[in-house]
C-alpha cells in the first residue's frame, strides 16, 4: 500500500509559490504595460527572491513509497523508482529544516540522487524513515544518518 513519507506542509509549499509567483508575474507585466516601461527596479530585488523560493520548491521532491517502490514527484512529473536502487540515505538536521538524501545506484530521471522533506518530527534523532530507507536496500541494513 502506498503512503506518502514527504511532509504535507512541503507539498502546500510547493503550491504557495507556484501561486505567488504567478501572481507576482501578472502584477509586475500588468505594472509595465501600465507604465509602458519594464520596472527593473521592482521586478529584480522581488523576482531574485521569488526564483530562489521556487528553486527551493522544486528541488525538494514529494515521495510516496510502497513494497517495491519509491515514487518521486515534482509538481505534476511521478517517476516510480525500484527500492532496489537506493544505494544510501542521509539526513541532516538544520535549525528549521530536516532534509532527508536518497543516493541512488544509477541514474535516474532526477539524477543519482533526490531531497526531500520528511513527515514532521519535533526532536533531533534521526527521523525512523532514513533508517526503514536503508534497511531495504538489498544489502540489507547499515546506517548512514548525519546529523548536522
Amino acid at each position: 500500500m502506498k503512503r506518502t513519507i514527504s511532509s504535507t506542509g512541503q507539498s502546500a509549499f510547493k503550491m504557495f509559490v507556484l501561486v505567488f509567483c504567478t501572481i507576482f508575474a501578472m502584477t509586475a507585466f500588468g505594472w509595465s504595460l501600465s507604465e509602458r516601461r519594464v520596472l527593473w527596479d521592482l521586478i529584480l530585488p522581488f523576482g531574485a527572491v521569488l526564483g530562489f523560493f521556487l528553486w527551493f520548491a522544486v528541488s525538494r521532491k514529494t515521495v510516496q513509497i510502497d513494497e517495491h517502490f519509491l515514487y518521486v514527484s515534482v509538481f505534476r512529473r511521478v517517476v516510480q523508482i525500484p527500492r532496489g536502487q537506493i544505494a544510501n540515505v542521509t539526513e541532516s538536521i538544520g535549525m528549521r529544516d530536516r532534509a532527508v538524501t536518497v543516493h541512488f545506484r544509477s541514474e535516474t530521471p532526477f539524477g543519482r540522487s533526490i531531497t526531500f522533506t520528511p513527515t514532521l518530527k519535533f526532536d533531533r534523532d534521526s527521523h525512523p524513515i532514513v533508517a526503514e530507507l536503508l534497511s531495504q536496500r538489498p544489502n540489507g541494513g547499515g546506517s548512514s544518518s548525519d546529523a548536522l
